[in-house]
């Protein structure tokens, strides 16, 4: 299995999970779910060179996606408690 199938593979399973996470109302949890998600496949995108022509902007809703991931589950965690 190609590394990028891989970033697909656990990018469709976080959508499918925020999916659920939607279904069960947890909002928060629904968007940190849904931003991690869309990293994953951003990043596979970017190892696949499918679009060399937008490699620049790709790269940098990836790392956008990323920090909002992050930024979400430390929130997760202050507010979970």
């Amino acid at each position: 299995m190609k590394p990028s199938y891989t970033q697909y593979l656990v990018g469709i399973l976080l959508l499918g999970f925020s999916a659920y996470q939607f279904y069960l109302r947890e909002y928060v949890e629904f968007s940190l779910y849904i931003t991690a998600g869309a990293a994953f496949i951003t990043m596979g995108v970017i190892r696949d060179k499918r679009f060399v022509k937008y490699e620049r902007f790709l790269n940098i809703l990836s790392w956008i996606l990323i920090f909002t991931a992050g930024f979400l589950l430390l929130f997760l965690f202050r507010t979970d408690g």
